[in-house]
């Protein structure tokens, strides 16, 4: 009910994984946020349990709202060379805001760690403003 009235994209496509965030970015403190237990797997297990072979992926779009590391780090980490995708796309700017207002623990920056395992991986990265577009040529 306290959802009623409220536009659809409110009630059913608002996601986010920092509440805080969400509530201070639109200056005002959600009713609308729901808690969802999700299985946690990682990408090349999803693709697996979905019949889908890793090496005719194309590109990979990422938006995670700065857990995009997170993601890529085990992607990069699990896939062979012959099955990496020639094209990753990712936000960068909520992993940047983040790592000044919530550095890790062991003071690695999330960007730093990403950018050094695709370049790794042989990914050669370009900046775009608020995103990189990473290219293994």
């Amino acid at each position: 009910a306290t959802c009623k009235g409220k536009p659809d994209w409110v009630k059913l496509q608002l996601g986010t994984l920092d509440c805080k965030h969400t509530n201070t970015a639109y200056k005002r403190n959600s009713q609308c946020i729901l808690n969802d237990t999700l299985p946690c797997n990682s990408l090349v297990k999803l693709l697996s349990d979905n019949f889908v072979p890793t090496e005719h992926i194309a590109m990979v779009q990422i938006d995670i709202e700065g857990y995009e590391y997170i993601l890529l780090d085990g992607m990069l980490k699990e896939m062979p060379d012959e099955s990496l995708p020639p094209v990753i796309h990712f936000e960068k700017k909520v992993m940047h805001h983040q790592d000044k207002m919530h550095p890790l623990r062991n003071r690695t920056s999330r960007l730093d760690h990403t950018r050094e395992l695709l370049s790794s991986r042989g990914y050669h990265l370009f900046d775009e403003a608020e995103d990189y577009l990473a290219l293994r040529l």
